[in-house]
């Protein structure tokens, strides 16, 4: 059997995501939670995934906030850093399916497919936004693998639904 791939992804909108600004007056701990969390998300968007063997949509609300693509500074020579333009809306997706993963499986996609299964597809999703955003084939294939590997090894606890 072939394994699942990622025919379209589109918007309701395009995304409007700010920097979250620190403000002299914000509490430490906001100043901290802004520095962990530094983008944001204004007005709410609805994003419809088409694979081929699935169509499916879900909203990510308006406030939702991420901290950009988790690469290491080491090889932002390379790929470039963790707050570049090109991958803050894949990030976006990729971190809110991740956030959000308990609800995608159980209420959007209703039980259809295995923790394993949705944890490659949330790598596609992230791929498939990445190129679609100018990231070239080779860069976005190797920051999709990478997230694989990060989330079957090291991060593998947080799979557990």
């Amino acid at each position: 059997m072939a394994k699942e791939q990622i025919v379209d992804i589109t918007f309701s909108e395009i995304p409007d995501v700010r920097v979250r600004v620190i403000n002299e007056d914000d509490t430490k701990e906001i100043k901290e939670t802004k520095k962990k969390y530094p983008f944001e998300l204004h007005r709410s968007i609805d994003i419809f995934i088409l694979t081929d063997v699935r169509k499916f949509e879900f909203t990510i609300f308006n406030g939702y906030t991420w901290n950009g693509a988790d690469i290491p500074r080491i090889l932002w020579f390379s790929i470039g850093s963790r707050t570049d333009n090109d991958f803050l809306i894949a990030s976006m997706i990729h971190d809110y399916l991740l956030e959000f993963k308990k609800y995608m499986l159980e209420e959007v996609l209703e039980n259809s497919i295995s923790t394993k299964e949705y944890r490659r597809l949330t790598s596609l999703i992230f791929r498939h936004i990445l190129k679609e955003q100018g990231t070239n084939t080779i860069k976005a294939n190797i920051m999709s693998w990478a997230v694989q590997v990060f989330q079957a090894t090291v991060n593998y606890k947080q799979w557990q639904v």
